[in-house]
């Protein structure tokens, strides 16, 4: 359950530390990364998300109400919890203000939604944030000439350039360089479709209904 996260954590970090003053080499580094760095880290991309949060929330006077209620119930403390938990350990900042998109989402409905929102937290969890990236990307419509789609690539070359396998005049580690890049690319694409947020054939790729269900919660 998600409320025995925090002890199990809290148990791992007093044995991690245990075992860190045993070893010679790397264990008062580690130690010092154990006592400090990584708490105050923890916090403080809690505390961005949850300012991102509030900035959303402050923004919709008309549902305050439905987030008051909700954020009072089991469910919606469960949500939330499992927002910060996600949030201490997002390194972007983009992915910690799509987080807060989420709640936000979630928490500001008249009926809350809980299985739906737990869902869509539990396929956020498991995505990278190039993975993040490349759905969104599958979710703009291409067109002739400039667009959101074009724009987004353009926003994310290092992410979304195709990369060919077939260059030629490269030495071997600069291939082995490229042919590792495009694995990493291709196994984005098949985590999506893993997760079943988009489908693909030889020609086409497009994004199921969960796929666009998951973009309608992050994406303002």
């Amino acid at each position: 359950m998600n409320q025995l996260e925090p002890n199990s954590k809290d148990r791992l970090v007093s044995v991690a530390k245990a075992v860190a003053g045993t070893l010679p080499y790397i264990g008062t580094l580690v130690s010092e990364l154990l006592d400090n760095v990584v708490p105050n880290l923890r916090f403080e991309r809690i505390v961005v998300f949850l300012q991102a949060l509030d900035l959303r929330v402050s923004q919709i006077d008309e549902k305050l109400e439905y987030f008051k209620i909700n954020l009072a119930s089991e469910e919606g403390i469960d949500l939330l919890e499992e927002g910060m938990l996600q949030a201490s350990r997002s390194i972007s900042r983009e992915r910690k203000e799509r987080l807060a998109s989420i709640l936000e989402k979630s928490l500001t409905k008249e009926n809350l939604k809980y299985e739906e929102s737990r869902k869509i937290l539990n396929i956020f969890r498991e995505l990278t944030d190039p993975e993040v990236i490349w759905l969104i990307c599958y979710s703009l419509e291409p067109s002739f000439g400039k667009g959101p789609h074009s724009d987004w690539v353009e926003q994310h070359p290092d992410v979304l350039n195709p990369i060919s396998r077939t260059i030629t005049g490269l030495n071997e580690q600069s291939e082995n360089e490229n042919s590792e890049k495009a694995a990493l690319q291709d196994s984005y694409k098949e985590t999506l479709i893993r997760l079943g947020l988009i489908q693909s054939n030889e020609r086409t790729t497009n994004m199921t209904t969960l796929g666009q269900m998951v973009i309608k919660y992050i994406k303002d």
